[in-house]
């Protein structure tokens, strides 16, 4: 399972709580939300919802693009991480 991250101020000024939600109702199985105090990237932070997953940060401009890119970036990941016998 994938963790999720979103950054606690950009859940207050965009749609990124929505996204977060939908996440948790939706997508529990596929991925492990958390919130975190700050990203440090202000700029991006009140324009758009962001996440990160990994070292990757995901961005959108509305919480139902976001839920796909993250969906779409966790699949991808998936696929291409090995796997040991």
């Amino acid at each position: 399972m994938r963790v999720a991250k979103f950054c606690e101020r950009n859940i207050r000024v965009t749609e990124a709580g929505k996204a977060l939600e939908l996440l948790r109702l939706e997508h529990h199985t596929e991925v492990d939300v958390k919130v975190t105090d700050c990203f440090r990237r202000c700029l991006e932070c009140r324009v758009k919802p962001i996440c990160r997953i990994q070292l990757t940060t995901v961005e959108a401009k509305d919480a139902e693009g976001l839920v796909k890119k993250i969906i779409q970036s966790i699949h991808q990941k998936v696929r291409l991480t090995p796997r040991f016998l």
